[in-house]
């Protein structure tokens, strides 16, 4: 299964795409109210309490003052950037009350819709910029991937139609090890237009952890539309079918799609794939080896296809270990002819499986080739082989592959 760790380690750095600029300045001119005037020069010179307190008088005398909103909403941005030690839960509370007094002046007097954006922009991409610089501290200290998560929740609360601050705090989560409360970030995210694949499989992946496979697998074919060849999220999509308990579904599916595209690599390979997982061994074969056709590099496709040849080695010799042990406990009431029929049979199987076990080393040993040159771990792939040699007497092969096996540990 794909692994999250890589995603949720990348540095979020380069994802700040826009910069910094000043804020512009706030409705110019004087005031006729008294409070209104002081409050802004108690806001240049920086007495942030003082500067609420006559925004606040103000208000109170006319509540439909938009002037008094919006300049409410310049003093917290200020202090929002000029004190950067107020606790995560504070500072929130704080970055609601400015967006709050900007959306209220805007409501009361359109005209001011622009500068309050501009405002908000700078104040989104301060919290932004927070998050990723605390985002990249949390790599020497863990602590910090919490504040990180605060920054970027801050971002959307500034802009909440901004899916790259959802991410961000998801990621930052992530790190911190809070998985589950990683999950309904990601899914604003989505809902915001995010469509990478790293974010639609991360979801999934804590769907499944959540034991909620049913949502993993509506995240998956979502990415699968985005992504249609994509081998990785085929692959998800694949297993998050089969731990729904929708393999005949999950059948359907990939039947219809190597109907329609008969030389889609993924197509033969998670329908040969589900086929073995039925039992159902000579169609596995089928495409999973039209699968090694049309990719000769194909690792998994040549493992599974080796797995079948076995799996049906392994059918066949339950059925002929079934008609010894019923030709030993009826042989007294057969006749000759008939115990004559079963041995043949007994001997066809056997001869059989033997055959299925010599066509599954050639897959095998490409898949372990093939695996090993690229660093994966083959220890599966040598079990099976060293199956597939004690079984048809390859006994010099099968001792080459214990170590590999993991069965000469003693």
């Amino acid at each position: 299964m794909n692994t999250m760790q890589p995603a949720w380690k990348r540095s979020l750095g380069g994802l700040l795409a826009i910069g910094l600029f000043l804020v512009l300045a706030g409705p110019g001119g004087c005031s006729s109210d008294p409070n209104i005037e002081g409050a802004k020069l108690d806001l240049r010179n920086k007495d942030y309490a003082r500067a609420l307190e006559n925004v606040e008088k103000a208000l109170q005398r006319n509540p439909q003052n938009a002037e008094a909103y919006e300049l409410k909403g310049r003093i917290i941005l200020d202090i929002l950037a000029n004190q950067q030690n107020l606790d995560p839960e504070a500072r929130q509370d704080t970055v609601r009350a400015m967006v709050a007094a900007f959306q209220k002046a805007v409501e009361l007097d359109p005209k001011l819709q622009e500068n309050v954006l501009n405002q908000l922009r700078f104040a989104y991409v301060r919290e932004f910029q927070n998050g990723v610089n605390a985002f990249n501290r949390g790599r020497e200290d863990a602590t910090y991937y919490l504040h990180a998560a605060s920054y970027f929740e801050n971002a959307t609360i500034i802009q909440p139609d901004s899916a790259g601050a959802y991410v961000n705090e998801a990621f930052s989560l992530l790190n911190a090890g809070r998985q589950a409360e990683a999950i309904p970030p990601l899914e604003t995210a989505i809902a915001k237009g995010e469509n990478s694949k790293d974010t639609y499989l991360i979801l999934a992946d804590l769907y499944r952890l959540q034991q909620q496979p049913e949502k993993a697998l509506e995240v998956l074919e979502k990415a699968r539309e985005l992504y249609p060849d994509d081998p990785e999220v085929q692959s998800q999509l694949l297993n998050a079918y089969v731990q729904a308990g929708k393999v005949d579904e999950a059948m359907n599916v990939y039947k219809e799609a190597v109907e329609r595209e008969p030389d889609n690599k993924l197509y033969r390979y998670n329908y040969g794939s589900l086929l073995l997982e039925a039992g159902r061994y000579d169609e596995a074969i089928e495409h999973l080896t039209k699968a090694t056709e049309l990719d000769p590099e194909y690792a998994n496709a040549f493992y599974n296809l080796g797995a079948a040849y076995i799996n049906k080695a392994v059918d066949v010799n339950d059925r002929a270990i079934a008609l010894d042990d019923s030709l030993r406990a009826n042989r007294s009431k057969l006749s000759r002819e008939q115990q004559q029929q079963l041995e043949e049979e007994i001997a066809r199987l056997v001869e059989e499986r033997r055959q299925l076990f010599t066509q599954a080393i050639p897959p095998l040993e490409r898949a372990r080739a093939l695996m090993e040159a690229r660093g994966e771990n083959v220890q599966p792939i040598c079990r099976a082989l060293f199956q597939a040699y004690v079984q048809t007497d390859q006994t010099e092969k099968a001792k080459e592959v214990e170590a590999c096996a993991g069965l000469n540990d003693n």
